[in-house]
């Protein structure tokens, strides 16, 4: 749940973090909290610039939620959840292979559609990770197979804290197991990923109309992408003077 609360600093700055080492983002001169207590400390200076620019944005006196500051939030979830228990964040993300996106398909129209644009990534998963996961046009549940879900578990086992944080917003995001680690490993691009999410909804509003609470959901999965997106971008860069 989003807490809303008042702006109530007057500055924010980046200074170098001692506990762990890196670059923390200080309100005022003063450690900034996150909820589990541990101060807002990240590894690049890019990114904990970048999340200062959140925190500097917020309009002096106004009130504001902390879905306002999305980077903060990622690095929030990667300091007191995933760095300090990855093996629980990747079993939470192996759930979504047992259902992927990309797996289940329709028959009819909506099914070519779904195979033009999901076979290529399939080709691309495929093509990383040496195996295909299987395709099946039932409802009813199938299972991946033992190799596919050590595939999977192999992919998530090599990303770092950050990408591994990207690829835990990724999956909600888009439904997929498969685009999560294709966009955290880069060989899958945003605008791809989304036309991969929403091609059921684009189908079902193509024959019926636009639904407003279909391009909202949409756009919120668009939002959450493009952030991790950048999250994982800034995490990885290195300033002149740092590298």
């Amino acid at each position: 749940m989003s807490q809303t609360i008042k702006r109530f600093w007057k500055e924010v700055h980046v200074v170098p973090g001692t506990v762990p080492p890196g670059y923390e983002v200080r309100l005022d001169g003063r450690s900034f909290r996150l909820p589990g207590g541990n101060p807002l400390i990240l590894a690049s200076r890019a990114l904990a610039e970048r999340i200062a620019e959140e925190w500097r944005a917020i309009t002096p006196g106004a009130a504001f939620k902390t879905s306002d500051l999305p980077l903060t939030q990622m690095a929030g979830t990667l300091i007191e959840r995933v760095a300090p228990d990855r093996e629980q964040i990747i079993g939470g993300l192996m759930a979504y292979g047992e259902s992927d996106l990309l797996c289940y398909r329709a028959n009819g129209a909506l099914g070519r559609e779904q195979d033009a644009l999901f076979d290529p990534a399939l080709d691309l998963f495929e093509a990383s990770h040496g195996v295909r996961p299987p395709v099946t046009r039932s409802l009813l549940p199938h299972h991946a197979g033992i190799e596919v879900q050590d595939a999977y578990a192999a992919a998530l086992g090599r990303l770092d804290d950050a990408a591994l944080t990207c690829a835990a917003v990724c999956a909600p995001a888009t439904g997929s197991l498969i685009l999560a680690i294709g966009l955290a490993e880069g060989w899958i691009d945003m605008s791809s990923a989304c036309a991969m999410a929403s091609v059921e909804e684009r189908h079902q509003m193509a024959q019926w109309g636009e639904d407003d609470a279909l391009i909202q959901e949409m756009e919120r999965n668009a939002s959450d992408i493009s952030t991790a997106l950048d999250f994982v971008t800034l995490a990885h860069e290195k300033a002149s003077n740092e590298a």
